[in-house]
């Protein structure tokens, strides 16, 4: 797995924000507080779920605000891209899960195929590296870390660690090559004991004969005595048991007189219940009589009907029809609000841009140009001013001494860049217009130019015809006079009229959309007194002022609705009358027939009242508990199974029962001392058996011996069925265990610059340096300490990546190291990163670190 991106919506400080990991070994930097563990936290958060209060002991980073909780990561797995959401505090908060290279959406049960079997507790142990618990660390030996290594990926590789452990216990019970106390050891040691006694055991035999006679006949005289003993016992037993029973006898003769046939029927437990019943029923339903004829006679005195209640249901078809018309009528009057302020709006531009133009002699604006005009108006200037300057000309060479001749008229190029610019104004709102300004800019300079190098070398011409051309000037004034008359230009200046038309224009197109918007106007405000005329019926319930539109079709709204809600309410509490009136006949008849019930109830046992059934109820009582007295006598003393005389004397039986009491206490004597002299033999005999009996030790030598082979063929079982499992583990774990005691020594090595060249794991570790000095990890400072716990969790992660590739975390796992040993660190991360990825949180930043590989938290 190589995490790509990780998306926070709201984890502890970090809100709406995104972090992109770029590296396989990426470095994220930032000082204490930066919230770097908040990162880690959240990583493991969306890998394994959100952990609740009772398992966060640094809290659940809730953020502040109301940001929603959680977040997403998007991961690579074998080249393929996928994005898990998780979001929420409760049942480790929801999962969304998707495959971003096939954009579909995935189940639950796919991530956990992805992410399994790895869980929280496997990846802190193998992938995780923050500051170690040393006191764990130095309890850890290879069967710890057996058990992280070969737990993953094994299905009930713990149920068989836990087996393969017993077995390993009870096989070390049985034997140890130098053992002392374990079993096989002991009887091996007893057997050659036992070979002695057999030796020394024949010249003890002929006394063993003889106690082993006598001891049978005193064993045969004991149980003679016992079995008679038990007889006495046994009648004595009797004896007393028949003594307890006189008081139940006594008891029993008490209550001879009563007979079953004296109770009567009716006045049972299950009676007396449902009596109560009945009366607990009586007085409910009584009490729910009173509160339900309560709740009729609040909501009879509420129910009230209003004059404008009364005026709507009058005109309740003409106002509901009229009220399904009030939408159109609000969107009408926002219609009328909206077209009278774009009106305003659009007399206001009029007005602005009409203050801008120039005014005619009557203070009014003139008519625009139509097109024809436009270009006529142009050519009439442009031929006014080409006269004029003739006429200039004509006026300046008269003055010289030798007129020039065939002098080129450059101001055409004048007139083309002035017909430019106006071209350009009339066409300011479109993308050619800035064309035209630059040509008449080009036109205006080319004729500048030209006439200045012709000035000195053109030749004079002939003067013209003044009467000619002031001729001309004259019919273009004329022309003109007509166009400014028709167009109302008295008192514009004519050079001016160009410039004004494009305003002009702008006025006359504002003008025409505010007759448009006055006309739509005008309908609206038609239509929509149509629909207030419609209203005139209720005239004396509404009141608005016309003018004001929305609020006007408000206030009919407001008022319908309020009538409206006056009429629900009212069929609402009539309804309710109606359902509470219904109830209270309901609940009276229930009352008349319990009442009628318990009255059967009554008559059915002969009585009129509750206090004659009290009084039956009592004396029936008594009877019956004195027949259950007799009846568990009688079975108390039938259960005895003794015969009771019908002549039983209370002091014979005590005299009986004292002289059986005598007779065992003699018996018991004889039993004690016949007991004492069989122990006494059976102690000789025992001492002359360990002693040696010759026969006896002979066949103790040979149960030995089977024994023992039992023994060791138990233990042999023991053990390779230990050794069976951890091949088995050793195979479903793919052999992960030397791999990583292997991976481990190597990255040590590195890591210590090759000053340790072993790890040795036993029961605990140790560390062996290169002039084969031993350690155990108990004598190794912090940063060694650390440098070997980071190599154990590197070769762990990488050999799981090649099934399981999880990312390693690091959290300033070198704080405690130099900078030699920071280096070396280093360089193991570049070489683990080529395998899986390494994400290293820091907040120190070395020289040696590539800036390219460093993640600045603070330029988030």
């Amino acid at each position: 797995m190589i995490i790509k991106q990780l998306n926070i919506y709201g984890y502890g400080r970090w809100i709406d924000q995104q972090i992109d990991i770029q590296n396989p070994l990426q470095v994220i930097y930032g000082p204490n507080e930066a919230g770097k563990s908040t990162i880690i936290a959240f990583i493991k958060g969306i890998l394994f779920g959100f952990p609740d209060k009772k398992h966060s002991p640094h809290g659940q980073y809730q953020p502040k605000g109301n940001a929603p909780y959680g977040g997403e990561m998007t991961f690579e797995v074998d080249g393929h891209l996928y994005k898990i959401v998780r979001t929420g505090l409760k049942y480790n908060g929801t999962i969304k899960f998707y495959d971003l290279d096939q954009g579909t959406k995935l189940t639950k049960d796919d991530y956990q195929n992805i992410i399994s079997p790895i869980d929280r507790t496997a990846y802190d142990q193998l992938f995780y590296f923050g500051s170690i618990d040393q006191h764990e660390f130095y309890q850890m030996g290879r069967d710890e870390l057996r058990m992280r290594i070969q737990s993953i990926g094994v299905a009930g590789a713990g149920d068989w660690m836990s087996l393969q452990s017993n077995l390993d216990k009870q096989s070390a019970k049985m034997y140890a090559p130098h053992g002392r106390t374990k079993t096989i050891n002991v009887q091996i040691s007893d057997y050659k004991k036992l070979e002695k006694q057999v030796t020394d055991a024949k010249a003890d035999f002929p006394r063993y004969q003889h106690l082993q006679a006598d001891l049978k006949t005193k064993q045969a005289s004991l149980d003679q005595l016992q079995s008679q003993l038990k007889v006495l016992d046994r009648q004595l037993d009797e004896k007393r048991h028949l003594q307890t029973l006189l008081p139940l006898v006594s008891q029993l003769k008490g209550l001879k007189g009563l007979d079953e046939s004296q109770l009567k029927a009716g006045f049972t437990n299950d009676d007396i219940n449902q009596f109560n019943q009945l009366d607990l029923q009586l007085k409910t339903q009584e009490e729910q009589v009173s509160t339900r004829q309560k709740a009729v006679d609040e909501i009879a005195g509420n129910l009230v009907v209003t004059p404008s209640q009364k005026f709507y249901e009058a005109h309740k078809s003409d106002v509901d029809r009229l009220t399904d018309e009030l939408p159109d009528a609000q969107k009408l009057a926002l219609r009328i609000e909206m077209t009278a302020a774009q009106i305003a709006e659009v007399q206001k531009q009029v007005d602005e841009k009409a203050s801008l133009i120039d005014k005619n002699d009557q203070g009014e604006l003139p008519k625009p140009f139509d097109r024809q005009t436009f270009n006529q108006v142009n050519d009439l200037l442009r031929e006014q001013q080409n006269l004029k300057e003739r006429l200039s000309e004509n006026h300046r060479r008269r003055r010289q001494s030798s007129p020039s001749k065939n002098q080129p008229n450059f101001s055409i190029w004048y007139g083309v860049a002035i017909a430019l610019i106006i071209g350009a104004v009339l066409l300011s709102t479109t993308s050619a217009g800035w064309i035209g300004y630059i040509l008449a800019i080009v036109s205006a300079v080319w004729g500048w130019y030209n006439a200045k190098n012709s000035t000195q070398d053109a030749p004079v011409e002939t003067r013209d015809d003044q009467a000619a051309v002031q001729s001309q000037l004259e019919k273009i004034q004329d022309k003109m006079a007509v166009i400014s008359k028709k167009f109302q230009l008295q008192g514009i200046d004519e050079p001016n009229w160009i410039s004004i038309q494009s305003p002009l224009q702008q006025v006359a197109d504002l003008k025409v959309n505010l007759q448009k918007q006055s006309n739509t106007l005008n309908d609206s405000q038609r239509k929509y007194s149509d629909f207030l005329r419609k209203w005139t019926f209720a005239s004396d319930w509404l009141k608005f002022d016309q003018s004001k539109y929305s609020q006007t079709v408000e206030t009919i709204a407001g008022t319908v609705k309020h009538w409206q809600q006056l009429s629900a309410s009212y069929q609402q509490q009539k309804d309710e009358l109606d359902k509470r009136q219904k109830d209270l006949a309901s609940a009276k008849a229930d009352f008349e027939q319990l009442l009628l019930k318990k009255k059967q109830f009554l008559d059915h046992r002969g009585i009129q009242s509750d206090t004659a059934f009290n009084q039956l109820v009592e004396s029936q009582g008594s009877l019956a508990k004195d027949l259950s007295r007799k009846a568990d006598l009688e079975k108390q003393i039938t259960a005895a199974n003794v015969q009771i005389p019908d002549d039983l004397d209370s002091e014979q039986l005590d005299a009986a029962i004292n002289d059986l009491a005598v007779k065992g206490q003699a018996m018991r004597q004889k039993l004690d001392d016949l007991s004492q002299e069989t122990t006494r033999i059976k102690t000789e005999v025992e001492g002359l058996i360990k002693n040696g009996k010759y026969y006896d030790l002979r066949q103790q030598l040979v149960n030995m011996q089977t024994e023992i082979v039992e023994n060791v063929q138990k233990y042999m079982a023991l053990k390779l069925s230990s050794q069976w499992i951890q091949a088995v583990l050793n195979i479903a774990s793919k052999g992960r265990l030397p791999k990583t005691l292997a991976l481990a020594k190597e990255y040590f090595a590195t890591l210590t610059n090759n000053a340790y060249k072993d790890i040795i794991f036993k029961n605990e570790i140790s560390v062996v340096r290169n002039d084969d000095v031993h350690f155990p990890i108990n004598e190794l400072s912090t940063g060694t300490l650390e440098q070997l716990y980071l190599a154990l969790i590197f070769s762990m992660s990488v050999g799981f990546s090649d099934q399981y590739p999880m990312p390693i975390m690091i959290d300033d796992g070198f704080v405690n190291f130099d900078k030699d040993r920071k280096k070396a660190a280093g360089k193991l991360l570049d070489q683990v990163s080529e395998r899986t990825q390494v994400l290293y949180f820091t907040a120190n930043l070395d020289d040696n670190i590539d800036s390219s590989l460093v993640l600045n938290l603070k330029k988030l």
